[in-house]
């Protein structure tokens, strides 16, 4: 998958991060500038781009804390990709979130003015 001076290590480190969010989610990993490549995932025929550092992979491998961030980043583009969840993505998905768990009105009982009793 990575081109030069990538080890296995790295690749399996990616690998289980991509495996924890979806098991459906196909990637591919491609070299870019200097210590910077990009994931390519795609999901139910949608795909985008997701640019990490692979030295916060290498560091992942030992802080939970970097792995967290790292999952939390490729979690973030593959939500986006997943319109049978959230819908067309007009606002963003965190306004989305919150309308969907958003009480819902109820209607309310019209009653007469300032609580009297029936008129004679």
């Amino acid at each position: 998958m990575f081109g030069k001076g990538v080890f296995q290590e790295e690749e399996n480190v990616l690998r289980s991060i991509i495996r924890s969010i979806d098991k459906r989610v196909d990637y591919s990993a491609k070299e870019g500038q200097g210590s910077r490549f990009t994931v390519h995932v795609k999901l139910r025929g949608h795909e985008a781009d997701v640019v990490l550092d692979l030295e916060d992979l290498r560091t992942a491998k030992l802080d939970m804390v970097t792995r967290h961030q790292i999952r939390q980043k490729i979690k973030a583009r593959c939500d986006h990709l997943d319109k049978a969840r959230y819908g067309a993505d007009i606002l963003g998905l965190k306004p989305a979130r919150l309308l969907r768990a958003a009480p819902k009105l109820e209607p309310m009982a019209h009653r007469g003015g300032f609580s009297r009793g029936p008129r004679r």
